[in-house]
């Protein structure tokens, strides 16, 4: 079997789930039993006691510093049942791609021409679903 390596869009080997997040407010949260993981733009930033994810994800920060420093990984791989705030955006991989290829595509690559904002950096859902990906195919 060959197989060649060809560039598509992030949107065509993935599948962007953003719209399922919710936002708690810190008050919200205060209130709440700490089971499961809630997470921000960088990662665990809580606990609540329900879930909106059951699985693995990747997730991609969409906002902060880190986006143009990267201090630290925009994207991370979370397992099991967790919650997530409208600061990362949540991404399954399709038939046409691997979910740890993403991670450390996403995590590999120069996102500044994706960026917008001056101050406080961001990726919106649209350019990341635009992000171009070298991926092969059979």
């Amino acid at each position: 079997m060959s197989f060649e390596w060809r560039t598509k869009k992030l949107e065509d080997v993935s599948i962007n789930l953003s719209n399922r997040r919710v936002p708690l407010s810190s008050r919200e949260r205060q209130q709440l039993k700490k089971v499961y993981p809630y997470y921000g733009a960088q990662g665990v930033i809580d606990y609540v006691d329900s879930y909106l994810f059951d699985g693995e994800f990747l997730l991609v920060a969409e906002d902060g510093e880190n986006l143009r420093s990267r201090k630290q990984h925009i994207a991370n791989i979370a397992r099991g049942k967790f919650w997530v705030n409208n600061h990362a955006h949540v991404l399954l991989n399709n038939d046409e791609s691997d979910l740890y290829y993403l991670y450390y595509y996403m995590n590999s690559i120069d996102i500044s021409g994706y960026l917008t904002g001056s101050v406080q950096p961001k990726l919106s859902k649209a350019n990341l679903n635009n992000i171009s990906i070298v991926i092969s195919v059979a």
